[in-house]
């Protein structure tokens, strides 16, 4: 269905649901939409499609040069999203089982919290900011360092039942700060953040040292 159409279902025009793009930034939030069909392929300002009925991200632009904004929606994939962000992507408060369809690179800060991520499997490779999967149902962090390469600020998975496999956040360069439930783990991590393979062996050690075996693995 056409953005069109779904405008008039709801008994607001086009020009209602501001949708007459003639450049800049880009909204249709907040009208129970259920398509993306006929929006634009390129904004350069923000993009936001949030709080709607969305359950894909297909036919959203291919490009957006500020913040993509899609939370507070029934979002199941993120197949179809941007390929370029170049700020802020949203994605909180859907029902993402995974991050794959994510862009690869985000010009600022990634919010994936409050879904239902098992894994990190998807994320982008480099996020500019900070990168936050809090409230998701995350038990290991395994191979997070082969999803993701680089953060540029903080690292927040809190409310997860994670149980295992943190030493791995120390192997993704950049991150300025770590932000778990456990408090002694995160503690231990953000004193050795920033020295690479050699402040991981040392985190790995006191970690073991604390009884904290399983967290102590890549």
């Amino acid at each position: 269905m056409k953005l069109k159409e779904l405008s008039e279902s709801t008994g607001k025009s086009v020009a209602d649901l501001g949708i007459d793009y003639k450049g800049g930034s880009f909204s249709c939030s907040n009208n129970e939409l259920a398509s993306l069909a006929d929006a634009p392929s390129r904004v350069d300002g923000h993009f936001d499609c949030s709080a709607n009925k969305l359950t894909s991200l297909n036919g959203a632009p291919s490009h957006v040069g500020a913040h993509f904004y899609c939370s507070h929606n029934e979002l199941t994939s993120l197949v179809g999203a941007p390929s370029h962000v170049g700020a802020h992507f949203y994605c909180s408060h859907n029902e993402l089982t995974s991050l794959v369809g994510a862009p690869s690179h985000v010009g600022a800060h990634f919010y994936c919290s409050a879904n239902k991520l098992t894994s990190l499997n998807g994320a982008p490779s480099h996020v500019n900011g900070n990168f936050d999967c809090s409230l998701n149902k995350l038990t290991s962090l395994k191979d997070v360092y082969k999803h993701i390469a680089e953060i540029k600020g903080k690292f927040y998975a809190i409310e997860n039942p994670i149980k295992s496999h943190v030493l791995g956040l120390l192997l993704i360069k950049g991150v300025t700060g770590v932000h778990l439930d456990n408090k002694q783990i995160e503690e231990i991590l953000n004193k050795h953040l920033g020295k690479g393979r050699a402040g991981m062996l040392m985190a790995q050690e006191e970690l073991i040292e604390a009884g904290l075996e399983e967290f102590a693995q890549l």
